[in-house]
């Protein structure tokens, strides 16, 4: 049980970040706008402190035909996305702010609520015993 609480420790500052991302997702999927753009290249993300990602450079043109080339808004899980270079992918963006964007990728996603999950029901089974 000693070995748990450190891995719900993890888990919850994990699912903090996985939270933050989803909420950044559901909210750029559901009202933004659509764009089909291209992975042009990967990167180090600055994000996060304990590791640096490599995070997908996606360049999209918005409907003001405006071109923007940049990293996408990420969790903790994007490298187990298999995008490739010059690969196309659907990009969801904010008309006002269109730097501000994130790549639709079921698998980020889903990583990202089963992190949720198995640290509520870790923490729901620590504190049944």
């Amino acid at each position: 049980m000693k070995v748990l609480i450190p891995l719900l420790l993890g888990g919850l500052f994990y699912s903090l970040f996985s939270g933050l991302f989803l909420l950044s997702y559901y909210r750029l999927v559901s009202r933004a706008y659509k764009a089909t753009g291209m992975i042009t290249g990967f990167d180090r993300s600055e994000f996060f402190l304990l590791r640096k990602l490599f995070v997908s450079l996606v360049r999209f043109k918005t409907r003001h035909n405006t071109w923007i080339e940049r990293q996408p808004d990420h969790s903790v899980s994007h490298e187990l996305n298999a995008f490739v270079r010059q690969g196309e992918v659907r990009v969801y963006y904010q008309e006002d702010r269109p730097e501000t964007f994130v790549i639709e990728s079921g698998l980020e996603v889903f990583v990202n609520w089963l992190v949720i999950i198995l640290t509520l029901a870790g923490i729901v089974w620590l504190f049944c015993q």
